[in-house]
């Protein structure tokens, strides 16, 4: 009885863990027993949080002629999107359940970097000494195919171009607006926007995480920066303290991403960033609701 409570914070994680290497290894097992090939399809998801990640499932039949669909991996995606790094990721996932040798067919959707993705595939099986044909191999989704010809007929031939035109204006538009109003909240407004400029992007996220850790290791709890939300309680503190622990590398962050949309390598939005890079005096003022905030972050603390 003993054993079913948790005896500390990591328990549940830790039977969670233990758990998941279970299953893990009796797929390991059931692969390695398969009567076809295994075959995938996979695609990028970028979570509500901001974070990418690249989602496998395999299919194959088991040695009872019975098919089968599992998740092999919802792997976090750091970088750019291209196929070479999806490549990469799916080659992780693969290797981890020792099926290199069994790969099939993909049917994937119609972005050309999943063509891409399967010409590193075919390159990563040939050094294995293994025949894959790119081409043949990647086998198109049907229900992307008609949804491109009912936009086809509706907007036109460039009707993918037309929405994401459109659709970049409006975001535009929402975020610009939503920018100015943080703007005339001060310093504190000023700090909101950087963050949420930084961590709205996977590979933004990324880039400022990777800065971290090269400066200060791998063993920092303070990999990214807290952004300030209105239902958890102390959160503005949260974000202020982090934020005081990570000044230097944050400053030189967004200095870096200025200097690039002056050289004509743009981000997304970062001319907005010159409005709230923030000066000394911003950084004193922050100092100063920090120290107000303190007390009653305590208090909370004790009310939890």
């Amino acid at each position: 009885m003993p054993s079913a409570v948790p005896s500390s914070g990591k328990t549940i994680k830790n039977w969670i863990l233990n758990q998941f290497q279970r299953s893990q290894s009796e797929l390991i097992r059931k692969l390695s027993r398969t009567r076809s090939n295994i075959h995938f399809t996979f695609d990028l998801w970028t979570s509500p949080n901001h974070r990418a990640f690249l989602g496998v499932v395999a299919h194959w039949m088991d040695h009872t002629l019975n098919l089968h669909s599992t998740v092999l991996g919802l792997q976090r995606f750091r970088g750019r999107h291209t196929g070479e790094n999806q490549a990469k990721h799916f080659w992780d996932i693969v290797k981890t359940y020792q099926i290199t040798e069994k790969i099939g067919y993909f049917t994937l959707d119609n972005a050309t970097n999943n063509d891409t993705a399967l010409q590193y595939i075919s390159k990563y099986l040939h050094d294995l000494g293994i025949e894959f044909n790119p081409i043949k191999r990647r086998l198109r989704c049907f229900g992307h195919i008609i949804n491109f010809t009912v936009k086809a007929f509706l907007w036109g031939t460039n009707s993918e171009a037309f929405e994401m035109e459109t659709e970049s204006h409006r975001e535009l538009q929402e975020e610009t607006a939503e920018l100015e109003a943080w703007r005339q909240k001060g310093p504190l407004g000023k700090l909101y926007n950087i963050i949420t400029w930084i961590t709205r992007s996977p590979q933004r996220r990324d880039r400022f995480e990777e800065k971290v850790i090269h400066a200060l290791g791998t063993d920092t709890k303070a990999l990214a920066l807290v952004p300030g939300n209105t239902t958890r309680w102390g959160s503005d503190y949260d974000a202020l303290t982090r934020t005081f622990d990570l000044r230097e590398l944050l400053e030189e962050f967004v200095a870096s991403a200025i200097r690039r949309n002056e050289d004509g390598e743009h981000d997304r939005l970062p001319s907005s960033l010159q409005y709230d890079e923030l000066s000394i005096t911003d950084w004193d003022t922050l100092r100063g609701i920090m120290d107000i905030l303190e007390p009653f972050h305590h208090w909370q603390l004790k009310l939890q």
